[in-house]
C-alpha cells in the first residue's frame, strides 16, 4: 500500500469550513484548517481535487508507488491573505483622512473596490480555481 499525505494550509478566510477531498471523483474525507491527514491507497495513477461548497480545485493527476508516500498540499486561492487586508486598509485610510482631515482621496475607493471584487471572481467565474492543489516533495 502507498500512503497519501494531504496538508491543508491554515488561512483565515476558510478557517471555519472543511474541504472535501475527492480521489478519482469519490469522496475519501474532509480536512480542516491547518490539518494534515494520511490515507492508505493502492499504488497506481490517481486524480485528486478538493471541494468547498460549489467551488473546487483543478484536478491534479499523480502516481503512487508501493511503500512510498505522496504529499499533496491544498489551500485557498492565491493572494487571498494579502488582497482583503489591503482593501480593508485602504478603506480605513480613506475614512480616517476624510473624517479627521477632510481630505477626500476618491482613488482609495477604487482600490478598495478592486480588492473586494477579487474574491468575487473566485466564487463566480473562477469557482473551479477557488482552491489550489499541488504535489509537494
Amino acid at each position: 500500500m502507498a500512503k497519501l499525505i494531504i496538508t491543508r494550509v491554515s488561512e483565515w478566510n476558510n478557517k471555519a469550513r472543511e474541504f472535501g477531498i475527492y480521489l478519482n471523483n469519490n469522496k475519501i474525507g474532509v480536512i480542516s484548517d491547518g490539518e494534515t491527514k494520511e490515507f492508505e491507497i493502492d499504488s497506481g495513477k490517481y486524480k485528486i481535487n478538493g471541494k468547498i461548497d460549489w467551488c473546487k480545485s483543478p484536478m491534479l493527476e499523480f502516481e503512487t508507488v508501493e511503500n512510498e508516500s505522496t504529499k499533496i498540499e491544498i489551500a485557498g486561492f492565491k493572494y487571498v491573505n494579502i488582497v482583503i487586508p489591503i482593501a480593508l486598509g485602504f478603506s480605513l485610510i480613506y475614512l480616517l483622512l476624510k473624517n479627521l482631515f477632510e481630505i477626500d482621496l476618491k482613488f482609495l475607493i477604487v482600490f478598495t473596490g478592486i480588492g473586494f471584487l477579487f474574491p468575487l471572481y473566485y466564487i463566480t467565474f473562477g469557482k473551479n480555481k477557488y482552491l489550489r492543489i499541488r504535489e509537494t516533495k
